[in-house]
């Protein structure tokens, strides 16, 4: 209470000490204060249509989102999905003694079951071939592809017994439909399998140091991503050659995958290859497709971001006005800062009827029309129209287009900002700004 009691007091102290401060202020420049609630004015308006737009941002990208991964989930379940092609697994039967507690008595006893006991590749050879196939729902696109998997599988026993061995390669999951399955068996077309719906399983009894070679292939569909899991298994490979060819251009490595050999770029894609010998890892070989054209939440962000270009506009415009002694009044600067949010504004409802491209673009001819179409109606000469124009180029044009640029969105910003600048110095430097504010 005591705490409390006594930052309440320090607060009504403040307060009051800064109302006897600017009375006395305006008795003696009562033109300083009017100038000081003009300005602040600016400013709040400046806070509001900032608000207004993070408010906007915030809408924007959780209608993207929950639309997006509304008709993600969709196209997915239509066309295939983030397609996981498990490795095969070459094993064999063997018994184990484990100890256990018997429930009833407490005592512990010993028991035998048979387990599948993981036998190592000599040879794991896998070629995938990943081809552009958009899907389109509404004005979204996403990356689907068509998948081509072929896997060579050469297998030893490696034990020092002749043992019966199986072979399992199981179909891929998160597929669309999966085609022209083939399967050869030493060369020859391997028939053993009547049913290849629950994969690809074979056996045999094999001699110590006796190789057979596998080679399973299909065609599938899938969207966004493929995987070849190699890390849910920590088998032992002698030898690993697995190649990824892609026509996606953009494309990622997810956070803990294997990281690629060598990468090869050509006319049709890029070529990524994954080697290995005596590998046992616990990563996967692993790629995510991006595609162009999805810019929801590029849109968002550079809604969150505008607060920068509002003020960073004022702050031009304002300077630029007095520098060139042109009085604009508050409601003046109301007026153009609507034009400048009718951007955000109009361009937030623009986007769920065309391109969002298309509509930015419109957005920012509309705004900078509004806005150019005002500073002539107030008749306060060429240089106000010229000089708005020049700030809106920089901070609502180009700010906007380096949202499209990710990689270089703070770069391009910063350049803006700085050519608006020197553009303030030219034009201010012969000022002499005694009495100016």
């Amino acid at each position: 209470m005591t705490g409390g009691g006594l930052l309440f007091l320090g607060a009504s102290l403040i307060v009051a000490a800064f109302i006897i401060m600017s009375v006395r202020i305006y008795r003696e420049r009562p033109d300083f204060v009017i100038k000081l609630l003009k300005y602040a004015l600016i400013i709040a308006f400046a806070f509001v249509f900032s608000i207004a737009s993070i408010a906007i941002g915030f809408r924007i990208d959780q209608r993207h989102s929950s639309t997006y991964s509304r008709s993600l989930k969709s196209v997915q379940q239509i066309w295939g999905g983030q397609v996981t092609q498990q490795p095969p697994i070459f094993s064999y039967t063997s018994t184990v003694r484990e100890q256990y507690e018997d429930k009833k008595t407490g005592q512990l006893k010993y028991r035998t079951r048979q387990v599948q006991s993981s036998l190592g590749y000599h040879t794991q050879q896998t070629e995938t071939v990943i081809s552009k196939n958009l899907r389109e729902k509404g004005l979204l696109v996403f990356p689907g592809y068509l998948l081509t998997f072929t896997g060579e599988y050469t297998m030893e026993n490696s034990l020092k017994r002749t043992e019966d061995l199986n072979f399992n390669f199981p179909l891929p999951e998160g597929a669309g439909n999966i085609s022209a399955i083939a399967v050869t068996l030493d060369g020859k077309k391997y028939t053993g399998d009547s049913n290849l719906a629950n994969g690809i399983q074979w056996s045999a009894r094999m001699k110590p140091g006796e190789k057979h070679v596998i080679r399973v292939s299909y065609s599938a569909q899938g969207t966004a991503s493929f995987t070849y899991a190699l890390g849910n298994r920590k088998t032992e490979i002698k030898n690993l050659v697995a190649m990824l060819t892609t026509d996606f251009t953009d494309t990622v490595i997810p956070d803990g995958a294997m990281v690629p050999t060598s990468e090869k770029h050509s006319e049709v894609g890029k070529t990524l290859t994954w080697m290995g010998n005596n590998l046992v890892t616990g990563q996967n070989i692993a790629l995510s497709l991006n595609i162009s054209g999805n810019y929801g939440a590029l849109i968002s962000k550079m809604f969150f971001y505008s607060p920068l270009a509002i003020f960073l506009f004022l702050g031009y415009l304002v300077i630029f006005t007095v520098a060139r002694q042109i009085t604009l009044h508050p409601m003046h600067y109301l007026f153009i800062l609507t034009g400048f949010f009718i951007y955000y504004l109009l361009g937030s409802y623009m986007m769920s009827y065309m391109g969002i491209i298309g509509a930015i673009v419109l957005s920012l001819v509309i705004s900078t029309a509004i806005v150019l179409y005002y500073t002539v109606l107030i008749n306060k000469g060429r240089e106000v129209t010229w000089g708005t124009a020049f700030g809106l180029i920089i901070f609502q044009w180009i700010f906007s287009v380096a949202f499209f640029f990710p990689e270089h969105t703070g770069f391009t910003i910063t350049i803006a900002t700085v050519i608006a600048f020197i553009a303030l110095m030219r034009a201010t430097a012969s000022i002499d700004w005694e009495n100016k504010w």
